[in-house]
């Protein structure tokens, strides 16, 4: 290398190094550099033109893009929300309307036969569902409301040494110290008790008006639903020239998601429906919200079932304390039985053993992806240890035949 070649050289470092610096220098400044977006756009900058260099490097440009995918719809869950659940209508209708599909029938007449009567059964429980379950939570949140007003003036108006006097509890030093120390954490319990329910019962209220206003996604769902069979080849054609290890990997991973969330939806609606015709037959206060509330926590393994008795018991604490026992048995019985039913006479013909994960595994699992992801967490646990669990299988698998055949 000549000085000529050796100065250019020099030279060009340099200039890079200084424009890398200067650019840096301006993603800090304009506060660019902390936004999730523009270090996903600079990290694929980076790593795209080695993609073909490395099957590792290309799989970590995958799960870059998995998890920035993850990020915008928790970031703009609104601007998301429609789309995402177009897909998951139109990811769990797929096998139905690809058998419907035979001979000469066009997919687009069978898939908008789909939509329509799906669109029909929403409309339905909208129009005569819908307003008793905002009544219930109207009423609910009324109740609570109160209570935590009844409650905070009755702590704060000196109430409590006369209560514990008229109780036996005379001694002065004994009753400072229950007033002092004792009543101020009840208080924040309740306060925190209360608002948690609130937070659960106003966020159940949200997502019925979010799918209630959400007149787009029927639309969304048959172009998603029509062309999904076309989806589905070109992916085949994608991986089946590039990688087919991960072409089959999909496929086992699609049969555990779609046989598992396919029946965590079934089982949730109809143990909301079930629940909800019991507790109103047995005249407990809002049957039906209660019910819903079980539904919609049945797809949590473990944590669903207690959460269902303990949500429902404090509702009802609050709602109807002078019939409470009654109802809280009968809430209790009634979901246990369900669960029982489900759990081990239903779920295991329908699931077979392609979700089996060890309960200890499993609830493990539970805080990792709840901690992780928050509810959505919870609801994804189990098909992802699944999921974890099968490519374990194939490791261990891969082992003992290396072993055999060294």
């Amino acid at each position: 290398m000549n000085k000529s070649q050796f100065r250019k050289r020099v030279f060009t470092i340099i200039t890079v190094t200084g424009a890398i610096a200067a650019f840096i220098a301006f993603l800090v400044e304009t506060g660019f550099m902390g936004s999730p977006f523009i270090l996903f756009l600079l990290s694929l900058f980076l790593l795209m033109p080695y993609r073909k260099q490395s099957k590792a490097l290309r799989r970590i440009i995958l799960v870059l893009v998995i998890f920035f995918v993850m990020w915008m719809i928790s970031f703009m869950p609104e601007t998301f929300a429609a789309f995402v659940i177009s897909f998951i209508i139109a990811y769990l209708l797929d096998p139905l309307v690809s058998k419907l599909t035979i001979g000469k029938r066009p997919r687009w007449l069978i898939t908008s036969v789909a939509i329509l009567l799906l669109t029909g059964i929403v409309s339905l429980v909208a129009i005569f569902v819908f307003p008793l379950i905002f009544n219930q939570i109207n009423d609910v949140l009324a109740k609570v409301g109160s209570l935590v007003t009844t409650a905070t003036d009755y702590l704060e108006k000196n109430k409590v040494q006369q209560f514990l006097a008229s109780v036996g509890i005379e001694d002065k030093h004994l009753q400072q110290m229950i007033k002092n120390e004792f009543m101020p954490e009840l208080r924040n319990f309740l306060q925190s008790l209360f608002n948690t329910l609130l937070a659960l019962i106003t966020g159940i209220s949200g997502i019925a008006k979010q799918i209630l206003n959400a007149i787009l996604i029927p639309v969304i769902s048959f172009y998603f639903l029509k062309d999904f069979d076309k989806i589905k080849n070109q992916l085949k054609i994608i991986l089946g020239r590039k990688d087919k290890k991960m072409l089959n990997d999909l496929r086992r991973i699609n049969d555990i998601f779609r046989v598992y969330i396919g029946w965590q939806v079934f089982a949730a609606s109809m143990i909301a429906i079930i629940t909800s015709v019991v507790f109103t037959i047995a005249g407990v206060s809002n049957g039906i919200l209660l019910g819903i509330l079980c539904g919609f926590l049945n797809p949590i393994p473990y944590i669903g079932l207690i959460t269902s008795w303990v949500l429902s018991s404090l509702i009802i604490l609050v709602i109807a304390p002078n019939d409470m026992w009654y109802q809280i048995i009968v809430i209790i019985t009634t979901v246990n039985v369900i669960h029982f039913l489900n759990a081990y006479f239903i779920e295991p013909n329908v699931l077979g053993s392609r979700i089996g994960v060890h309960p200890l595994l499993l609830i493990a699992s539970l805080f990792v992806f709840g901690a992780l992801f928050g509810f959505l967490g919870l609801l994804i646990a189990v098909p992802c240890t699944a999921t974890l669990m099968l490519f374990y299988e194939d490791w261990k698998r891969k082992l003992e035949e290396e072993a055999v055949q060294t």
